[in-house]
């Protein structure tokens, strides 16, 4: 709650206008899959591009990334694989 608490006071003191916009949110607020290409992709694909999303903001820490994904370690790593190789 904190960390929402800072980011919307950041986003009000650093927002041009009296709305804040889309664009003005910090990357991992932002839904990117809906606001750039609509409903054209599929939920694996939107998934893959948050995870690589999340993963960079956390310089790669797949703890990190799993905490803020809401889901262990080891299914993190199993996504991960999957994301590599689609057949297993």
């Amino acid at each position: 709650v904190r960390e929402l608490e800072n980011v919307i006071q950041r986003l009000v003191v650093m927002t041009d206008g009296d709305i804040i916009e889309v664009p003005d949110l910090p990357c991992l607020m932002r839904f990117s899959a809906l606001r750039k290409t609509g409903f054209t992709r599929t939920l694996a694909e939107v998934e893959v591009e948050y995870i690589i999303n999340v993963l960079e903001s956390v310089d790669g820490n797949k703890t990190h990334a799993a905490d803020i994904l809401g889901i262990d370690r080891k299914t993190l790593r199993q996504k991960l694989k999957n994301m590599k190789d689609p057949s297993s």
